[in-house]
């Protein structure tokens, strides 16, 4: 029986944190006791044996069910490179005489680029430490605090799966925007907006709001009705518009910020150092959403229930 070698893991994988190296080869990294180091960016969003799953009773033996699903992400790593080199290719146009839906603007694409995007993005969001958190929650809120190993081992299997599962729910059929500051820089976080947290089904409207680099974030999302073009689309945000993106890593992070130049003004969100979702379907980031050209309004039929 082959053992399963100790690693590391990166949840935030370091051909995508390189980029927010400053000048000086390193990244800032806020926890929410307001505390901020430089650190260089390889060495960040890693844990141990993270995409490891043991099923031994004691962590220190063998069995030979314990596998690693580390190449779930293989396609994403592999292919992170290229796809940023080729979002940053896309036509930018300041635009802000514009109402913002007016500002999108529609990007030549092929079917293989969108489920690439797909397939990174969806990546960030699966093995980020608050999709770890939900993987587990319901058997905590159940049992209480689980033993390290066996809390290990639930998150595993419950996310095993997930980076194929959701990836394929979505491939190219969504609607894909590209969002690039002019000015104002986004934000990292150990979460960032979405609703494909916890492993299980994916959800029936995923969304994802994922920073890439400091300059550049992606939507991704997926609701019940939608004109199908443009399928992606790009649009450069104000300052304004950027800082709701950045308050929207604050709520959804809970451990860590990272930033390159810009240090964001820590907010309550953040600093109370809890894992929080938009509970109010008229947040920032589903409003983003919502002005994609493409997206319907809000149905508020029901609004009398909230």
């Amino acid at each position: 029986m082959t053992k399963l070698k100790s690693a590391l893991h990166h949840w935030w994988p370091r051909c995508v944190s390189k980029h927010w190296a400053d000048s000086d080869g390193f990244t800032h990294w806020i926890t929410p006791d307001g505390t901020c180091k430089r650190v260089p960016p390889a060495k960040l969003g890693m844990i141990r044996n993270g995409h490891h799953i043991k099923l031994s009773k004691n962590p220190a033996d063998s069995s030979p069910w314990d596998v690693s699903f580390e190449n779930e992400f293989d396609r994403a790593d592999s292919n992170f490179p290229s796809l940023i080199d080729w979002l940053n290719k896309l036509v930018k146009q300041e635009l802000f005489d514009r109402d913002l839906r007016n500002r999108f603007v529609p990007q030549s694409y092929t079917d293989n680029d969108l489920k690439i995007l797909t397939e990174c993005v969806v990546s960030l969001a699966v093995r980020s430490p608050k999709n770890r958190e939900a993987a587990v929650s319901i058997a905590e809120k159940l049992r209480g605090k689980l033993p390290v190993p066996e809390r290990n081992t639930l998150i595993g299997l419950n996310l095993k799966e997930s980076q194929r599962m959701i990836t394929d729910s979505i491939e190219e059929r969504a609607k894909f925007a590209v969002l690039f500051s002019s000015g104002r820089e986004f934000i990292y976080g150990d979460g960032l907006f979405n609703n494909v947290t916890g492993g299980g089904n994916s959800p029936i409207t995923p969304k994802i709001i994922a920073p890439i680099t400091p300059m550049m974030s992606i939507i991704i999302s997926k609701p019940t009705s939608f004109t199908t073009e443009p399928r992606i689309s790009t649009v450069v945000l104000t300052d304004d518009e950027v800082e709701a993106c950045n308050h929207a890593v604050q709520v959804y992070s809970k451990e860590a910020l990272f930033y390159r130049s810009d240090r964001p003004a820590l907010t309550e969100s953040f600093t109370d150092a809890e894992y929080l979702v938009y509970q109010h379907p008229d947040n920032p980031m589903d409003n983003l959403i919502r002005h994609i050209p493409g997206i319907p309004p809000r149905d508020r039929s029901l609004d009398f229930l909230l």
